[in-house]
């Protein structure tokens, strides 16, 4: 059975397109040891202005509201307060990830308040509620600089109000999560108990074998022993729950995906491959899903999603 999701045979179809995630690029102030699209600070990927003009158009002209943004971190590309404050003017539902400590760079200190103004949904990276934990796999001081901006959007009324703040965590290396509900009442008692911040809700994610983390558990040997554990944990249910199922993403140049693990991939959306955002009509866009190995961390146990 827990072959089927990976076998050429299975055909798993899109339904309606509910998310459009945008990836501005790969360019990050972080080099995480888990970053799918490879992102640091000498990334090379970046939406120019004509790409961002096409697709903001585009996403302007669809009754789909809700708009992601991510990288890399999104706030280093110059396009992203070009595509929130267009956006914001036609009723859609815009939400950013971000790595948090990019915040704190004075160049970019501003989106906190451009965030509020538009009421922007902020999903944050924050891997562990330990200091130890989360600068091993950000880097050496990413936990307080991340504290200290979850306080200051706390401030600004985020995590209440109908500001949603929401932080994602990702287990270390090549374990599984815990329990959701669980992990997300520890994450919530210990950050009010110790720093006094507030958020919405818990995402996990499992780390997804491709690119900079496959090469990692490559260069230890572990990695056909992580895709066994995945295997092992495989949970057919999750199908409904894929981010696959409900979402495309779209890289810097306007390409096609079914989600952020497959442009990193580099694995286009079957049958459009040669097709960018601005030319796809929405009304008739159900393609097959293209399926990997890595598609194994999105469905194991509840579902990284």
């Amino acid at each position: 059975m827990e072959q089927a999701l990976l076998l050429e045979d299975q055909k798993l179809k899109k339904r309606k397109t509910e998310i459009i995630q945008i990836n501005l690029g790969n360019k990050c102030n972080q080099t995480c040891l888990h970053c799918h699209v490879e992102g640091s600070p000498s990334g090379k990927r970046s939406m120019d202005h004509a790409t961002a003009q096409k697709i903001r158009k585009a996403l302007i002209k669809l009754t789909i509201r809700n708009i992601e943004f991510t990288g890399g971190a999104p706030e280093l590309n110059p396009n992203l307060e070009y595509f929130i404050e267009g956006l914001s003017k036609h009723n859609k539902k815009l939400t950013v990830r971000t790595n948090l400590t990019i915040l704190e760079n004075p160049d970019y200190y501003f989106y906190i308040d451009l965030y509020k103004k538009y009421r922007v949904r902020v999903v944050a990276s924050l891997p562990s509620i330990f200091e130890e934990v989360t600068d091993r796999q950000r880097g050496k001081g990413v936990f307080h600089s991340s504290i200290r901006i979850l306080r200051r959007l706390n401030e600004m009324g985020y995590g209440a109000n109908g500001l949603l703040l929401d932080l994602v965590y990702n287990p270390p290396e090549d374990n599984l999560p815990p329990e959701p509900r669980q992990l997300e009442r520890e994450y919530k008692e210990l950050l009010k108990k110790h720093y006094g911040i507030t958020f919405s809700h818990l995402i996990l994610l499992v780390n997804c074998p491709v690119t900079r983390f496959k090469n990692f558990l490559a260069r230890q040997g572990r990695y056909h022993s992580y895709i066994g554990l995945l295997k092992k944990n495989y949970n057919p249910a999750t199908f409904d729950l894929m981010m696959c199922r409900h979402l495309i993403s779209v890289d810097d140049r306007g390409h096609l995906y079914d989600c952020d693990f497959n442009l990193a991939a580099g694995m286009r959306i079957k049958g459009y491959e040669n097709r960018r955002f601005w030319e796809i009509d929405f009304n008739h866009f159900k393609p097959e899903i293209t399926l990997g190995m890595h598609c194994y961390a999105c469905a194991v146990k509840q579902g990284s999603h």
